[in-house]
């Protein structure tokens, strides 16, 4: 459970607009402000193999999120994020790198890209390589974001974006992942709004004898996330 309160929440450490026309980026919460969030997260997964029935499973899940700015030091935001009994710790900078995780490998789990400290257009796009340990080693991500508009009456800003995950391949095996969304910002709290995105992983594997391909399994399972804020205390 608690990666994927992690994953929820780490995109509210990474995104906050510091300016209303949002030519520049940057993390901003309130010192011993409470934000509190709901999480809901789609789970559906497909596997099919020759020797059995394709085999469907689905899962839906729901979370309150609390995040607590305790202090900010070193340039760095200090956030107690809390789902029920569990409570992880996470240092973000302005920029929204992570700087610490003292409870435990913030490396382990997934995370949206750190924006870029540069001035950024309306309508522009940048791109960013990252990685992540997944499937029990370091993944190349590359990342795509595009600042879609700004709405200054309501103090919102859109951000879309989309990833690619280096995974290996070969002849017979196959995996395929990609990540992609939108995140919307209240530019006048400085945290996000609302988020939603989907991930999606595709694996399969074959066997090539001659001129025959033969397959021997597929497995696909699509993860529709979506976090909406439901209160500030202050």
């Amino acid at each position: 459970m608690k990666n994927w309160i992690a994953i929820a929440v780490l995109g509210l450490s990474l995104f906050g607009p510091s300016a209303i026309m949002a030519e520049t980026l940057a993390f901003n919460y309130a010192k011993g402000a409470e934000y509190s969030y709901k999480y809901t997260r789609q789970d559906s997964s497909t596997a099919v193999a020759p020797v059995i029935s394709p085999k469907k499973d689905s899962d839906n899940q729901t979370y309150d999120i609390k995040i607590k700015t305790v202090d900010i030091q070193d340039d760095a935001f200090i956030l107690d994020i809390k789902s029920g009994k569990t409570t992880i710790r996470r240092y973000v900078a302005s920029n929204g790198a992570i700087k610490g995780a003292p409870t435990e490998d913030f490396s382990e789990i997934p995370f949206l890209p750190v924006l870029p400290t540069d001035d950024w257009r309306i309508g522009s796009s940048v791109t960013q390589k990252s990685t992540a340990t997944a499937f029990g080693k370091q993944i190349p991500i590359n990342w795509t974001l595009t600042l879609e508009k700004i709405d200054k009456d309501r103090g919102l800003a859109e951000i879309s974006f989309s990833t690619q995950y280096s995974l290996d391949s070969d002849r017979q095996y196959s995996r395929n992942m990609i990540q992609k969304g939108k995140i919307v910002f209240d530019m006048i709290e400085g945290v996000i709004h609302k988020a939603d995105w989907s991930s999606l992983y595709k694996a399969n594997m074959v066997n090539k004898e001659l001129a025959i391909t033969r397959n021997l399994w597929s497995f696909e399972k699509q993860t529709n996330h979506s976090l909406s804020m439901t209160g500030v205390e202050k």
